[in-house]
């Protein structure tokens, strides 16, 4: 990895401070990307979740959890890898849309939107924004969940 500053870097390097690491990144290369949003909460999507709730990252930090991850966006590499999920965690988790959303959100990321980890096998992979980066302007509402 360069020497690239990501959007919550300071966030970041409080972490790395503790002994965590951040993942292996790569450049996007305009890929398609879709996320969980809520309709209810506009303002609130596109933010990662250590920035929405930073009680928990206390709390992660507090009892040894912490990860770099909570500090990046969580995404899906298809639309129908990101339902089979989405399914998968409200049979373990009724309240899930409540923290990740009703909705589904896709576009395009872009080398300038910031660094992403390989997909899992699931499809997931996090993206690293850069401070310019903003989803809310690129990304469009594509279709409710429930």
């Amino acid at each position: 990895m360069g020497l690239e500053i990501f959007k919550y870097q300071q966030q970041i390097n409080q972490l790395l401070a503790l002994g965590c690491q951040l993942p292996v990144l790569v450049n996007p290369d305009d890929m398609f990307a879709c996320r969980f949003v809520s309709t209810k909460k506009d303002n609130q999507n596109h933010i990662p979740q250590y920035m929405s709730n930073p009680k928990r990252m206390l709390r992660d930090i507090g009892g040894n959890r912490a990860t770099t991850s909570l500090l990046a966006l969580s995404c899906f590499t298809t639309t129908e890898k990101a339902k089979i999920f989405f399914e998968a965690l409200l049979k373990t988790n009724t309240r899930a849309t409540i923290s990740i959303g009703d909705s589904l959100s896709e576009g395009t990321i872009t080398n300038f939107d910031g660094k992403v980890t390989k997909a899992t096998a699931n499809g997931h992979f996090d993206l690293y924004e850069f401070p310019e980066c903003n989803l809310n302007k690129t990304f469009t509402l594509t279709q409710k969940l429930i």
